[in-house]
């Protein structure tokens, strides 16, 4: 392999030219593959014409011909309305709903939905197809600039229309380069919001590999996505007898593929028509100092201020699952396993099931003005909770992991390391270890020179590290109680809010459960309060973006879900608390249920009939013939009169009524905001606008019916 064209940077490789990637690719691949490709060994259900005897490989030393062709920190506010939760103040996160106080666009069932709410009253003003025809786009979440919203997705596009020759981009590209063989593909969408009565998505790029998350800083957005290409055509051995020539065929197809073999490919389709290419440029692929997989790691830059295009990319050969950006950098990270060698006792290979993971964290530098920059790689000992147990600071990053297998915690115990970029490495400078032995961190959250850890086995321990000296962080308190937390948020005034479970002494769980801590003697957290809500779960357990805090009211809002077997306590909507250094208090509920049934000339029958039917999830009237067959959104069943004399005997119904049982089923709430003197929330099926302080319903617009 020819290494004149590589700039070496601490162990981190550049290419000046794309001949070089190439042969570096190629040498890579050469090195690893084997008689069933990058595979270590058979699988299962390949199809038959990748199975190659013998007899057909040794025919042609070469074995070229014998290749089969394939198929074609804190909840953010701005004046008077709330915005996304996110874990950076200034650093923007998509998700499914977004405000400027004075719209709100929100996506549901595949559908970017318009609400205005800059008058008196709100109006939906109209929705856009986010999927189009194939129907396979899911997980849409946006940013929104003025009269422009760009969306994130993910799809399959195994159908996509053929690439014409002129479209291409790049002298190293070619057609069979940009067929998308069924992989996942991100999708990042352009919608004109100009007319909400008409949006139009007006530019589509697609790209393969997986969409992982996005950031934004003003109108610049950051995307980060894996892909996986391996276009390879590798033969398949039919037995073992053949496994060395299909290794030799292996080696040849590897050694003479194009670059499309490797690279993500990527189609625009915009007004001015399609181009089409591969991703990044060749110069701005690198490799770490240790090969870490074929797997490419890209950074895409967009400008929210201007038309959708290509992205500026800048990528690395390695894996990341995780990201977490600063504002000035962007980290992805990816926690796997470490393999013991296999173990050869005569015939029999034995593979022991991993023990210890490690994390690999790779930097990227991100500006204003420019694209991003890869910069560095580190690798700690353990595995990532979530992009919380990361965090950058004074130009340290710090991270959180357990040690052990994250589905036994017997011998597990976690840590806090603290890395600085030196050259191209991120290098361990300081160290908190011993944390939670025998359990697995549950929630982590970083401000300033504190860090708060939260492990659980059957107690939860609260630890508070104290970071001031980088190099030498240490346990600056300690706390247990009951349960545990999976999310943390500040507030101020030395407060920490903790969302998660109540457990028993075995560490069951009980309900959803809202701490609030008092840290601001770091060497003695206390908890000042807490409300349990049995048998429940939230939404912000788990999504920090469910969590709502509004400062001006000294409000907690999170979604909340409670299924009653017997039917009698369900609830499925949100609650509001008052949280301050008094404690914490309930201040209502919201639900997207109906609360009574209005239709004229019905009226209710008595819940003790239909005896059949259980009456705590519906409504039961009798009606005129023309009265309406459904209940608002829910489902209705419709009995007529001889049905209802001989099963109820005991309803009284005329000839030209009948009986309507409607079963009133209140979708879950997904997300929280406020608006001046509203509080919004947001299911699948609905948007409702409940009054800030009584959290009576204003108003309730249905979204999965628009059109």
């Amino acid at each position: 392999m020819v290494l004149d064209d590589i700039e070496l940077l601490s162990a981190l490789r550049s290419f000046g030219d794309c001949a070089t990637l190439l042969d570096y690719l190629r040498t890579e691949t050469v090195s690893r593959v084997g008689p069933y490709g990058l595979d270590d060994g058979p699988r299962f259900g390949i199809p038959e014409p990748f199975l190659v005897e013998e007899a057909e490989m040794m025919a042609d030393d070469s074995g070229a011909q014998a290749a089969p062709a394939a198929d074609s920190t804190s909840a953010g506010s701005d004046g008077d309305f709330s915005s996304t939760n996110v874990q950076v103040a200034g650093v923007d996160e998509p998700d499914i709903i977004k405000t400027d106080g004075n719209r709100i666009l929100a996506v549901a069932y595949g559908r970017l939905h318009y609400v205005d709410v800059s008058g008196d009253q709100p109006r939906y003003l109209g929705s856009v197809d986010l999927v189009g025809e194939s129907g396979s786009g899911w997980g849409q979440e946006i940013f929104i600039r003025g009269d422009r919203a760009m969306v994130f997705s993910t799809s399959y596009d195994d159908r996509l229309e053929p690439v014409a020759a002129r479209d291409l981009e790049g002298d190293h590209v070619m057609v069979e380069d940009l067929i998308f063989r069924g992989s996942p593909v991100s999708l990042i969408q352009e919608v004109d919001l100009s007319n909400p009565a008409s949006m139009e998505v007006v530019s589509e790029l697609r790209v393969e590999g997986n969409y992982l998350s996005a950031r934004a800083v003003g109108d610049v957005v950051w995307m980060s996505m894996s892909s996986y290409p391996a276009q390879f055509q590798f033969v398949y051995p039919s037995g073992p007898d053949a496994e060395e020539a299909a290794e030799r065929v292996n080696k040849e197809i590897a050694a003479t593929a194009n670059l499309g073999a490797w690279l993500p490919a990527y189609r625009f389709d915009g007004p001015d028509g399609t181009r089409a290419g591969l991703l990044p440029e060749c110069d701005q692929l690198y490799t770490p100092a240790e090969f870490d997989g074929f797997t490419v790691l890209s950074v895409l830059s967009f400008n929210l201020a201007e038309p959708l295009d290509t992205g500026d990319a800048a990528s690395v050969l390695a894996d990341g699952h995780t990201l977490y950006g600063s504002g000035q950098s962007l980290y992805l990270a990816s926690s796997t396993p470490v393999w013991a060698e296999p173990v050869v006792d005569g015939d029999t290979v034995s593979i022991s099931a991993p023990t210890e993971w490690s994390t690999v964290v790779h930097k990227f530098s991100v500006s204003l003005d420019g694209p991003a920059r890869y910069e560095a790689t580190g690798t700690v000992e353990g595995h990532l909770l979530n992009q919380f147990s990361m965090d950058e600071h004074n130009g340290y990053f710090r991270v959180a992991t357990t040690i052990g297998e994250p589905w036994n915690t017997e011998t597990s115990e976690s840590q806090v390391v603290v890395l600085e970029q030196q050259g191209r490495r991120l290098t361990e400078v300081g160290m908190v270890d011993n944390l939670g032995r025998g359990e697995r961190i549950f929630s982590v959250r970083f401000a300033g020179d504190i860090g708060y850890v939260v492990t659980f086995r059957q107690v939860d321990p609260l630890y508070v590290i104290d970071l001031a000296d980088p190099t030498a962080p240490s346990v600056a308190g300690e706390l247990k109680i009951p349960g545990f937390s999976t999310y943390l948020h500040p507030i101020g005034d030395g407060l920490l809010v903790g969302v998660g479970q109540d457990a028993d002494d075995t560490g069951r769980t009980r309900g959803t459960k809202v701490s609030l801590f008092d840290v601001s003697n770091p060497a003695n957290p206390t908890e000042l309060d807490v409300i349990v809500f049995p048998d429940a779960h939230s939404e912000a357990e788990w999504d920090h973006r469910a969590f709502l805090y509004w400062a001006p009211e000294e409000m907690v809002a999170i979604p909340l879900s409670r299924y009653d077997h017997q039917g009698d306590d369900d609830f499925f909507g949100a609650v509001a608390l008052r949280v301050n250094r008094d404690g914490v208090a309930e201040l209502g509920r919201v639900s997207h249920r109906e609360q009574q049934f209005v239709v004229e000339g019905c009226r209710p029958v008595d819940n003790g009939e239909p005896s059949r039917y259980p009456t705590a999830r519906n409504e039961t009237h009798i009606c005129p013939f023309d009265a309406p067959d459904s209940y608002g959104d829910q489902d209705c069943q419709i009995f007529y009169p001889g049905w209802v004399r001989t099963e109820w005997p005991s309803i009284d119904i005329a000839d030209d009524e009948k009986l309507l049982i409607c079963w009133i089923w209140a979708p879950p709430i997904q997300r929280l905001l406020v608006i001046g003197d509203t509080l919004w929330t947001m299911s699948e099926q609905a948007l409702q606008a409940n009054d800030l302080d009584t959290f009576e319903v204003e108003n309730h617009l249905p979204l999965f019916s628009s059109n």
